[in-house]
């Protein structure tokens, strides 16, 4: 009697083959589908929304709709200019701004950025009015806001920010004294150049050379030599680069000899492509003309 294959059961294969692409391929597939044309369509939107659709957004979107486009509207109004002269746009900000103090943070802190961004003085005393009684989250974002706007007329009350417990709120005061520029800061930012932290010590040193005073003179020489972060193994590599290139964009302005020459020996022998180039543009910007080399962009913002 011969042997008997035995034969297997297909139907009960194929059913189970129909179920599983039913009910798991099928659905994962429309799924992704879904998804796909979902974030395709939020990319164009973003892409052609308007400064005035971001503020609606934040206006009448959910929670994080509104802190997103808070976001998006600080990139727009770092580079348009003629929204930021608008003046229903400039009283839709403020008056946005004002009601966001019990909102999300993120959404507070991104309008503030985007306030100071604008160059607008007009937004000045809204960004002032109540940074004493402001969340702490909230105070860093306001202080660079006022910085970025280089407000004189915020000096006095930035000053109570320089002892603050925070040391993000010590740093942005000091980097906002920096962008201000104002002489009458020039003793306090002494004191911060011995701040128990160290990124405080050197922006207090940036931030006197802003306004041409050299007591931070060391500190910037052995930031541009960059032997400094030997001690600090957490600052990594790219931003080590870019206190290098702040420090020989702010040490120019001092005009000091040995810096002067420090920065040379970097155009001459530096490996560093980015920190060569930055030398050979200051040493450029500075044999050509004290009021353009004045002018040189040395802040963070």
């Amino acid at each position: 009697m011969t042997d008997q294959i035995p034969i297997p059961n297909e139907p009960e294969k194929s059913i189970f083959k129909i179920l599983f692409h039913s009910f798991v391929i099928i659905p994962f597939l429309v799924a992704a589908s879904l998804v796909f044309i979902y974030s395709l369509f939020s990319l164009l939107t973003y892409e052609d929304a308007t400064p005035y659709d971001y503020l609606n957004d934040i206006k009448i979107g959910g929670a994080t709709k509104r802190w997103q486009s808070a976001f998006e509207l600080s990139k727009v109004l770092y580079i348009s200019d003629e929204i930021s002269k608008d003046d229903r746009f400039i009283s839709e900000m403020i008056n946005i701004f004002k009601q966001s103090k019990h909102d999300d943070n993120r959404v507070r802190q991104y309008l503030a950025l985007a306030m100071g961004r604008t160059g607008n003085s007009r937004y000045i005393d809204p960004l002032l009015s109540e940074i004493e009684n402001e969340n702490t989250e909230n105070i860093p974002a306001i202080i660079r806001a006022l910085g970025l706007l280089k407000s004189g007329k915020a000096v006095e009350k930035l000053k109570l920010f320089l002892d603050h417990e925070d040391e993000n709120i010590r740093l942005q005061t000091v980097i906002a004294f920096g962008n201000i520029a104002d002489p009458k800061v020039i003793e306090d930012l002494k004191k911060s150049l011995y701040d128990s932290q160290p990124n405080i010590r050197w922006d207090a040193a940036i931030s006197l050379a802003k306004i041409g005073d050299d007591s931070g003179r060391e500190i910037i020489l052995k930031l541009i030599e960059g032997k400094f972060f030997i001690n600090f193994p957490e600052v990594d590599i790219r931003e080590r680069d870019q206190a290098r290139i702040i420090a020989i964009r702010a040490g120019i302005l001092l005009n000091d000899p040995i810096i002067n020459s420090k920065i040379q020996e970097l155009a001459d022998e530096e490996n560093n492509i980015n920190i060569r180039k930055t030398a050979m543009d200051v040493l450029k910007i500075n044999t050509s003309s004290s009021n353009q080399w004045m002018e040189y962009d040395v802040s963070y913002g």
